[in-house]
């Protein structure tokens, strides 16, 4: 009996093993998120895919998040403190989005960076003004 107990005891406590998730599952949560979040608040200036080929914003030089040119030095916490702050013509979104709505879309932005990184010259990643 003891036996037993000991052992429903143990499948218990496994099952109910709250062990983080790998942090690849969370990194895709977060840019789904994030994306979801960026096409709300964010596409209207800078354009779903992050060119900033909009009516608004196009002639601003930041705008396109996808060229490699970066106001500050395109790490997460300058385009962290970006959102938050804001910055001429940029409106600071601290109070309108959450501390882990602005982390989400940082890695969305982020992953905006890296996928036209990866497609090239072509995709307009990198390019010169």
């Amino acid at each position: 009996m003891v036996l037993l107990l000991a052992g429903l005891a143990a499948g218990v406590a496994a099952a109910c093993n709250n062990a983080p998730l790998p942090e690849s599952a969370r990194a895709g949560r977060d840019e789904a998120a994030g994306r979801r979040i960026f096409l709300r608040k964010c596409a209207s200036c800078h354009a779903a895919n992050g060119d900033g080929k909009t009516i608004v914003a196009g002639h601003f030089p930041y705008a396109n998040l996808i060229d490699g040119r970066w106001r500050s030095d395109g790490s997460a916490a300058a385009i962290e403190l970006q959102i938050r702050d804001g910055r001429d013509p940029m409106p600071k979104f601290e109070g309108k989005l959450t501390d882990e709505e602005i982390r989400q879309t940082v890695a969305y932005v982020q992953a905006l960076s890296r996928a036209a990184e990866s497609r090239g010259p072509e995709s307009g990643a990198g390019a010169a003004p």
